[in-house]
């Protein structure tokens, strides 16, 4: 069993992944409650906004998990 420890340099990348990542979902967020104050008009655009939108915020909550548990482990 291998061990991999994380070096500042790979904190710092996630950090900056995790950063703009966080800046995208936000965008979204506003667009997804651009599209629902204008319901019932774009109706057909919510199911694609919403699924993109959640999307996002799970992949942004892996990765602030996966920066705790770097963090941790140093």
């Amino acid at each position: 069993m291998t061990t991999t420890t994380a070096t500042p340099t790979d904190i710092d990348a996630l950090k900056k992944q995790i950063k703009r990542l966080n800046s995208k979902a936000g965008q979204m967020k506003m667009d997804l409650h651009d599209i629902a104050e204008g319901l019932p008009a774009d109706l057909e655009k919510l199911p694609d906004a919403a699924a993109a939108t959640y999307d996002i915020y799970c992949q942004l909550r892996d990765l602030k998990q996966q920066l705790k548990t770097l963090e941790t482990a140093q």
